[in-house]
């Protein structure tokens, strides 16, 4: 889905909400409108690279939501990777050693980035 209309049909939210939800959307950098026809000029909406890297976290929340939330039929929608054909889920690891993800096997601590009067104390799973 690209088009205004699409989403307001797939979504059956009312015209003036999901104006206002595409907007902020578009103000926040995650998507930007580009225009398809130029007369009369429309315009569809694209995700741009901020878009692109909400996608992990997008499967994470659906992985969630088939675990718990899914009724006993499944869950509403599968994803289906292109190049195996296979459906899949989200798969957290280690960028340097590989292994799994999880609250327990996790410690944070302060980064450059944070004030100094921050202080992290143990990890998600202590």
């Amino acid at each position: 889905m690209r088009r205004f209309e699409e989403f307001e049909q797939r979504l059956g939210i009312a015209r003036h909400v999901l104006a206002d939800r595409l907007k902020k959307l578009t103000d926040a950098g995650v998507l930007a409108k580009v225009p398809y026809q130029e007369r009369p000029r429309r315009e569809e909406y694209r995700l741009t690279e901020k878009g692109l890297d909400l996608y992990p976290v997008m499967l994470t929340l659906l992985d969630w939501g088939d675990k718990w939330m899914s009724g006993p039929e499944g869950p509403p929608v599968l994803r289906r990777h292109k190049t195996c054909g296979h459906v899949v889920h989200a798969v957290h690891t280690c960028s340097e050693c590989g292994e799994p993800l999880d609250a327990r096997s996790m410690t944070v601590e302060r980064g450059p980035g944070a004030p100094a009067a921050v202080k992290a104390e143990g990890g998600a799973g202590s």
